[in-house]
């Protein structure tokens, strides 16, 4: 079995808080609790979690963007966190991300010639401009854009085309692994379903790894293999995808996926909603005990007082819960 490609090790990331006076001991929020994934070459993992559990604290850790205070972030074989500032611009090449918001995301003063190829005039500085300009007509090539597209304006594209040029520029620099945190939300349902086509198929073309953050389980579904679920900073429950929407084994997944809306016919009555109880997650536990359990409908005595393990349930399958 290959090396994996990513490696996240015990990661803990916290934000100081404001002091409450100026004689007042400082204060932190701790965001990431001690966080460990894997994904392997070609394989795409997604994270999933409602707003505020850490999806995205976790991919600015993963691209680089913010130093844990304790954990590994091993790319490559590649402690990037260890890494000088000259190894840290040689491994970037090999990582690179697709955010929410594709208009927000690029320069309305550039053309998209520029805004593409920035990344490799930062990371490449000795490139030609002949290579540069067929690098740029290549990836706009690959996400199906025709090559007059590098002299136009992000303002005269669509949001679909628009996400297409952060692909493309994701791309540019040929990396193994790309982070797209929410890359679909900001688009149109039959835009969504375009653009995620376009990155299985960049994936099976390039033999791309995707970290792929989204609230959506619609669309985690279609397009990650594993999935892993986080709660206020913590992996709940992580294994195959299909295999956990269908099974799930934690108490936090059951009610992310009972909140997904089903389809109907005919006019329905207000009911009270299968995953209301999620809305107390953000309540942190005050003991040592599972932080889900002021919430969780299955709590007993031990999920206050103990804190809950990794349990395996099958091979590449885990939840942390004592009920599992």
């Amino acid at each position: 079995m290959s090396k994996p490609l990513l490696q996240v090790k015990d990661v803990v990331r916290e934000y100081p808080m404001p002091r409450h006076s100026i004689f007042s001991a400082p204060k932190h929020l701790r965001v990431l609790h001690g966080v460990s994934i894997e994904l392997n070459p070609r394989e795409s993992l997604g994270i999933v979690g409602e707003s505020g559990s850490g999806k995205s604290t976790l991919a600015r850790a993963v691209m680089g963007l913010e130093p844990p205070q304790s954990g590994q972030v091993i790319i490559q074989d590649q402690d990037i966190y260890a890494l000088d500032r000259t190894a840290m611009r040689q491994a970037r090449k090999q990582f690179q991300a697709i955010f929410q918001d594709p208009y927000g995301s690029l320069d309305p003063r550039h053309t998209v010639q520029r805004i593409i190829s920035e990344p490799i005039n930062s990371l490449e500085g000795n490139i030609s401009a002949t290579e540069r300009k067929a690098r740029v007509q290549e990836v706009l090539e690959a996400v199906g854009l025709p090559p007059a597209s590098a002299d136009k304006y992000p303002h005269e594209f669509s949001g679909g085309q628009r996400q297409r040029i952060a692909i493309a520029r994701a791309l540019i620099t040929r990396p193994a692994l790309i982070v797209a945190d929410e890359p679909v939300s900001a688009l149109d349902v039959s835009i969504q379903a375009q653009v995620l086509n376009l990155m299985m198929d960049l994936q099976d073309k390039f033999g791309l790894s995707y970290l792929f953050i989204s609230h959506d389980l619609g669309v985690v579904r279609v397009i990650t293999d594993r999935v892993a679920v986080m709660h206020l900073g913590r992996i709940v429950e992580e294994g195959p995808t299909n295999t956990v929407f269908d099974n799930p084994r934690h108490p936090y997944t059951q009610a992310l996926v009972n909140a997904v809306p089903k389809p109907f016919s005919g006019r329905r009555k207000r009911s009270k909603p299968a995953g209301e109880h999620v809305v107390a997650v953000h309540t942190e536990s005050t003991g040592q005990g599972c932080a889900y359990a002021p919430a969780c409908p299955m709590a007993q005595a031990i999920c206050l007082q103990q804190a809950p393990t990794q349990k395996t349930i099958q091979q590449g399958w885990y939840a942390r819960c004592h009920f599992a």
